[in-house]
């Protein structure tokens, strides 16, 4: 009996035995085929991404080189050739996969890709060149070129896409089978089946949410986290599209952030992220949740209003944003004030591409004003960016050729030592005669060579420019040393310190008859590369100038740091010197730290006597401005340096005071 009870007992417990055996081998089985569906899986969705990444790239190429031949700029070229070579080393990256198919497709786009690069480059140097036969150029080579990339890379990210759907759908159907398998056996083997379920589950949503985070970081800055320049056109067009549907228009607002830059120098670059995001906030609770925000770059931001009411809808909320971005930001306990250049365009327009324009070019007409709000203006704007854009096509050509006419000229005003009424040295300041434009003063052409990428090249040659004419000076038998300006961008330049040496051994000019004028936010911006090259050029002998000073809010730290033989204390300062004003205090401040320092201190912007004869009190070493002379060209310069010294003697009877000792 006992022994009927045990058999029966053993049997089942032989029989669960067998049955968890068998689930065990098949849930292992299952496992496995699992496992390899996901690595499947999981290479078929990264080749995906890899396809989808190159096919957004091909056609950011066409987006850039379109805006470069209405807009022909550095920054347009620079995002053109950026987006080249990310889908030039995507595909490469594909080209030496494993997968001989994938190799082969790989490597057939890539040679797609650099043989449209190529009609695109040349392209882009017909449309700087201002060749006519761009457009036609454009029609039968580069166009046929880049939707034969186009249709060629969409087919092959299409098909990766799907053989990537289809290992999703293989995935799922084997996870399928083997939670079918798994519920034939009884509660123990159903609780390892979920386990295992849900491991991979979680692996799989993470796949999946790895390919939508990658999606949104294509698609937005990945900074503010708002929509970037790719995913604002796609809005901008549905915006219009919708326009056009309907009849209401749409409102394009381009913002500039002004003063960022002084924010980078002073406080730090994570000081200027902190603007950057919290400016994107400021303006993101301002818009209404139609509208879209969007960081295009830089310190620049989009803001799109689709069916407004009209432009004085737009403006008030123009004014808005100008006023939210003007209020003080607090960063790590310190305030940054900074202000905002806002263009404000409304559709219909011609393209999304013309609207952008219209927007931006009311933008620069803003901040040419010095901030606030400015609407696009067809009769004023059209003619403004027309304009810019024949200057800068100009000014490429003059720097390229070498001015031949001399169009660009410098003039120079007088610098006097307060101490005796002599004029020792000269400020070089820039003058464009250009044949239809007349006489262009820096303040337009300068924004025009910055914008354009330059500046360096205009540094380089008003140098080479200065350093002849002071060396044609010193032949006559006057020395005086010529103090030239120079642009941040050129400091930067790796052979900056090079080229500065190499001008003054051709002209033949002495190298302490030179000086180079730097403003403190370029000196401070990339210090230590700008310190180097400051210190070999000191080192020959070349005077350095710290321009501009107390408006850049340099710290005493790095100002100790610069090899300056000179400060000069900016012109804002020196309009009200009566005793006890914060003028009179900044400037005898300054004065007394450039002493101290060992430099000679130079106050700019002198308009009357009395203030002269202030400076001279304080123990200022030098001065220049209108009262002593205005710019003149080089021919006038004598009479007028003869004047500036009758002019220093009339306003100086006190004992003179002297230079303080150079380091």
């Amino acid at each position: 009996m006992f022994g009927r009870i045990r058999g029966r007992s053993l049997l089942p417990t032989v029989s669960l035995a067998v049955v968890l055996l068998a689930l065990a081998g098949y849930v292992l089985q299952g496992t496995i085929g699992t496992t390899r569906a996901t690595k499947q899986q999981s290479a078929a969705l990264i080749v995906d991404e890899k396809f989808t990444e190159a096919r957004i790239a091909v056609a950011m190429q066409e987006v850039n080189l379109r805006h470069y031949q209405v807009e022909p700029s550095v920054a347009v070229l620079s995002r053109f050739e950026q987006v080249a070579g990310s889908a030039e080393r995507t595909l490469a990256e594909l080209a030496e996969s494993a997968d001989q198919q994938i190799r082969r497709d790989a490597q057939a786009l890539l040679t797609g890709q650099i043989a449209y690069r190529r009609l695109a480059e040349q392209l882009i140097a017909k449309v700087a060149d201002s060749d006519p036969g761009f457009a036609q150029f454009d029609r039968l080579e580069v166009t046929p070129a880049f939707y034969s990339l186009q249709n060629d890379v969409d087919d092959v990210a299409r098909s990766y896409h799907e053989y990537a759907q289809r290992q999703v759908t293989l995935l799922r159907n084997t996870q399928g089978r083997l939670l079918v398998g798994t519920a034939i056996g009884f509660g123990a083997g159903l609780t390892l089946v979920a386990m295992i379920m849900r491991m991979v589950l979680g692996y799989q949503r993470r796949l999946v949410e790895r390919a939508a985070d990658s999606r949104h970081q294509a698609l937005h800055d990945p900074l503010t986290g708002l929509p970037n320049r790719a995913l604002f056109q796609q809005d901008l067009q549905k915006a219009l599209d919708l326009a056009a549907r309907d009849g209401g228009p749409a409102a394009l607002m381009v913002i500039d952030l002004d003063g960022f830059k002084a924010v980078n120098d002073t406080i730090g670059h994570h000081a200027g992220d902190q603007v950057l995001i919290e400016a994107g906030r400021r303006l993101s609770g301002h818009v209404a949740e139609a509208g879209v925000v969007a960081r295009l770059g830089g310190d620049e931001f989009a803001v799109l209003i689709p069916g407004v009411s009209g432009l004085p809808e737009a403006v008030r909320l123009a004014d808005r944003l100008v006023a939210e971005l003007n209020r003080d930001f607090r960063i790590e306990d310190q305030l940054a004030a900074i202000g905002a250049s806002l263009g404000v365009a409304l559709s219909p327009a011609d393209s999304a591409d013309v609207l952008f324009r219209h927007a931006d070019t009311a933008m620069y007409r803003a901040k040419r004003r010095g901030g606030g709000v400015a609407v696009y203006d067809p009769g004023t704007d059209a003619d403004a960016q027309d304009d810019r854009m024949r200057l800068f096509a100009d000014l490429r050509v003059l720097l390229e050729t070498g001015d031949p006419d001399g169009q660009l000229q410098l003039w120079y005003q007088p610098q006097v030592r307060l101490g005796d009424g002599k004029v020792t040295a000269v400020e070089a300041l820039v003058r464009w005669q250009h044949p239809t434009h007349g006489l262009v003063m820096p303040a337009t052409l300068l924004p025009v060579a910055e914008r354009g990428g330059l500046e360096t090249g205009l540094t380089y040659h008003l140098l080479r420019v200065a350093a002849r004419q002071a060396a044609i000076w010193l032949a006559s038998g006057w020395s005086c040393r010529v103090a030239v300006n120079v642009s941040p961008g050129a400091l930067g330049d790796d052979r900056f310190a090079e080229t500065v040496l190499a001008t003054i051994v051709a002209a033949g000019l002495p190298a302490e008859l030179l000086c180079l004028e730097l403003t403190e936010t370029g000196i401070m911006g990339d210090a230590g590369s700008a310190l180097r090259m400051l210190r070999r050029v000191s080192e020959s002998g070349v005077a350095v100038s710290v321009d501009d000073f107390g408006t850049g809010f340099s710290s005493l730290l790095q100002l100790r740091d610069v090899p300056a033989d000179e400060l000069k204390i900016d012109g804002t300062f020196v309009r009200n010197l009566a005793e006890g004003t914060p003028d009179a205090i900044m400037v005898r401040s300054s004065t007394d730290l450039g002493h101290n320092l060992g430099l000679r201190v130079v106050a700019e912007g002198v308009e009357d006597l009395p203030t002269l004869a202030r400076l001279r009190e304080m123990g200022c070493d030098h001065a220049q401005g209108y009262v002593l002379s205005h710019p003149v060209p080089a021919a006038e310069l004598p009479e007028a340096c003869r004047r500036a010294e009758a002019v220093a003697r009339s306003a100086t009877t006190r004992p003179a005071v002297t230079d303080a000792p150079l380091r």
